[in-house]
């Protein structure tokens, strides 16, 4: 009867073990999917001018733009998971730097810093806003205006996925950075390092995100379509950011059928490396020979 009572007392205490981290998985999957106020955004250095348009479902999309005289084309970045344009200034800087004749379009995506919306997604719900973006710029300078793409964490995971399915018209290239290969290893490499046990939390992401995001998880599997992208694309990982698994790039990067190039970086970020970096002048290089 004792030996009864320890195993029972035992199994009771793995459910409600086992109950309390789904509780915390559960938890740590809201906090990070759905806003509470809106943020407006704000730029300590660059003063873009404000543009919006309206998506599919008549959302209120926020834009900020540098333009230029007879730019000669476009650039339209995306900020990482919840965040929004500002986040992307040094970036943005350093693009105007190397690519003087462009003009540059940091976007907000949806339910994010100053567009509309409730729910935060994961980069595949901003696929299409994506695209109408890349529409607002065509119709604003042209059919024929050249247009390429910079993409971070999620910001990429939507890059990729809107080139795989041919929607970026007028598209030269893409650089996306610090991108992961599916949506539930994400989260449990960052409940990982918040420190939660990935081989628990993993099975429970499982669960929490279909019950969250309503669609199968296999839909959020980059690597499902990254051999469909035919968009010349630079795939840039830095072993600092800690909010995607540095290895991941490898297989994305290695799955790709486009005209690619790979720049793994340590420790800075790719606009702050000193001019005896051997990766230096690779993105320029890249820009330079996919238009």
């Amino acid at each position: 009867m004792k030996k009864r009572n320890i195993v029972t007392a035992v199994f009771g205490t793995a459910v409600l073990a086992g109950a309390g981290l789904y509780q915390k998985t559960s938890q740590f999957v809201d906090e990070r999917l759905y806003r509470t106020h809106i943020k407006r955004t704000l730029f300590e250095t660059l003063k873009p001018q404000t543009v919006r348009i309206k998506n599919m479902n008549d959302a209120i999309l926020t834009g900020h733009l540098l333009e230029v005289d007879h730019a000669d084309n476009t650039l339209i970045m995306v900020h990482g998971f919840t965040k929004d344009a500002s986040s992307l200034e040094n970036e943005a800087i350093y693009f105007q730097s190397i690519c003087p004749h462009t003009n540059i379009l940091m976007i907000d995506c949806y339910g994010n810093g100053s567009s509309d919306g409730v729910t935060r997604g994961v980069g595949f719900q901003d696929v299409m806003d994506i695209n109408y973006w890349n529409r607002f710029i065509i119709q604003k300078y042209g059919e024929d205006h050249p247009v390429f793409f910079y993409g971070k964490e999620t910001g990429a995971t939507a890059l990729l996925c809107a080139g795989s399915a041919g929607l970026l018209k007028n598209a030269t290239s893409l650089i996306v950075e610090s991108t992961f290969k599916n949506v539930r290893d994400y989260f449990a490499y960052l409940m990982k390092n918040d420190g939660y046990p990935e081989s628990i939390t993993r099975p429970l992401l499982s669960i929490v995100l279909r019950k969250e995001l309503d669609v199968p998880l296999d839909d959020l599997d980059v690597m499902r379509y990254i051999r469909r992208n035919t968009i010349p694309t630079l795939f840039i990982q830095n072993k600092n950011n800690n909010k995607v698994d540095f290895n991941d790039v490898f297989d994305l990067y290695n799955n790709a059928l486009c005209v690619k190039e790979l720049m793994p970086l340590k420790d800075k970020p790719f606009y702050a490396l000193d001019d005896k970096h051997p990766y230096k002048d690779l993105l320029t290089e890249f820009l330079n020979r996919n238009g």
